[in-house]
């Protein structure tokens, strides 16, 4: 059953109040007209219940059946940030290397923006391809490159997989799966399950390996971290749903991109070190977006096909 106008509006302002009372600075007050609110609709509760369990999902606690823990060996992180600056530095500026130099494309795979795209690989496995992603396709389908956007590359695959994204390739041995993301600011690649090896084409001495739960962050300024995201919320995409918490606006801004045809610009540097928690769901469109002055300390201003968001 398709929810009512109403159901989502409550859904939404259900939204605002888990966020809300997340926050640094709420006030008894707020707890008060939380509460007086609830009291107003039985369904209130219902939409806040479900909305909690999302957030605590996206909040730490990690599913069993999601995530299988593999024993690799650990590469300290100070070593894959020092490998990986010496790899990148050696390639100069980014650029987007071809699938293979002389292999052919045989198929582009395309997401079309507010919908995402699940595609077999023959021998391989599956990939789910992100709203507005695009990724090529070797002839033998060994090969892929990620052109933008956002891929999961689920398990299940008897063969090596490789896939290159901006001026990394990424190997997959058997029975991994891996979480990457592009955009004009950053590269991000994840291992969800397994032992991932990340490569430069600089020779092995620049090769490095990421274990399950691990992502390595590649900027465009040359800047690399690693880090261990929680995964339930790196992965909610999977599910029509964005989980912020205290996200940097930037960052969430760029996520939302991804799934409306709408440009969106920060107008103000001010604005970037505002942190955002709430839950974005592709199905309601621009309303988070209308939403945010509730959230934050902005402005939004429509513009035909723009959103701009100002200080107050």
């Amino acid at each position: 059953m398709i929810p009512s106008e109403n159901i989502l509006a409550t859904r939404e302002r259900a939204a605002e109040w888990i966020a809300r009372l997340h926050a640094d600075d709420c006030t008894e007050n707020d707890r008060a007209e939380f509460v007086q609110w609830m009291r107003g609709d039985a369904y209130r509760a219902d939409a806040v219940e479900l909305l909690t369990d999302y957030w605590e999902l996206g909040g730490g606690v990690q599913t069993k059946d999601i995530l299988q823990t593999v024993e690799v060996p650990s590469v300290p992180r100070s070593q894959i940030r020092r490998r990986l600056l010496l790899a990148l530095a050696s390639l100069g500026t980014v650029t987007l290397l071809p699938v293979n130099r002389s292999a052919k494309a045989s198929r582009i795979l395309q997401a079309s923006v507010g919908h995402t795209l699940r595609a077999p690989l023959p021998d391989y496995g599956s990939c789910l391809l992100d709203s507005g992603s695009r990724m090529v396709l070797s002839e033998d389908d060994s090969r892929a490159r990620l052109d933008k956007g956002q891929i999961l590359l689920s398990p299940g695959h008897r063969k090596e997989f490789h896939l290159s994204a901006r001026n990394i390739t990424v190997h997959l041995p058997e029975q991994t799966s891996t979480n990457i993301r592009t955009d004009s600011a950053c590269t991000d690649i994840t291992a969800v399950r397994g032992q991932i090896l990340l490569s430069t084409g600089g020779g092995s001495s620049n090769d490095v390996w990421i274990k399950t739960g691990q992502r390595l962050r590649i900027f465009q300024n040359g800047r690399v971290s690693v880090d261990y995201p929680n995964m339930e919320s790196l992965l909610s995409w999977q599910t029509g749903r964005l989980i912020f918490r205290n996200t940097p606006l930037p960052d969430a801004i760029s996520q939302i991109q991804r799934y409306t045809s709408r440009q969106i610009t920060i107008t103000s540097p001010t604005l970037e070190n505002l942190k955002l928690s709430g839950i974005y769901f592709v199905s309601q469109g621009d309303m988070f977006l209308r939403m945010l002055p509730r959230l934050l300390p902005v402005r939004l201003q429509e513009q035909g096909n723009h959103y701009m968001l100002r200080p107050l």
